[in-house]
């Protein structure tokens, strides 16, 4: 008797597993395309940073090229014209706008970003 009732129970789980191994399939799909565009803003956050160390030693343009070809180095989609490099009194503040999309299993999306770094200028 105890043998004809685990035969009806064999595979209920897999039902489950199925369901389980597929969103687990879209989270690591989602997570090997996002991950690495936040790991590039951080790139980006660091040129910003390594830039207003500088500011009082080089030009801003100087400081706007060196965040442009870091972001470039690192494949973001920058704009020379989105970088501002703004001095006022003793502050420098360096700020970045850009926009990058990912396509995730047919959805895109469009990630906003928007980093600033001020500094006072030695």
């Amino acid at each position: 008797m105890r043998r004809a009732s685990t035969r009806s129970r064999r595979g209920e789980g897999a039902f489950g597993l199925i369901v389980g191994l597929g969103v687990l399939f879209v989270v690591v799909v989602a997570c090997v395309r996002i991950i690495p565009l936040h790991i590039h803003g951080n790139e980006v956050l660091d040129s910003l940073n390594e830039a207003a160390n500088f500011g009082g030693l080089k030009s801003p343009e100087k400081l706007q090229m060196d965040v442009f070809m870091r972001a470039q180095n690192n494949k973001v989609p920058l704009k020379l014209e989105a970088i501002k490099v703004e001095r006022s009194g003793s502050y420098i503040a360096i700020s970045a706008r850009y926009e990058q999309s990912v396509d995730v299993l047919g959805y895109k999306y469009v990630y906003k970003f928007d980093k600033r770094v001020e500094k006072p200028v030695f």
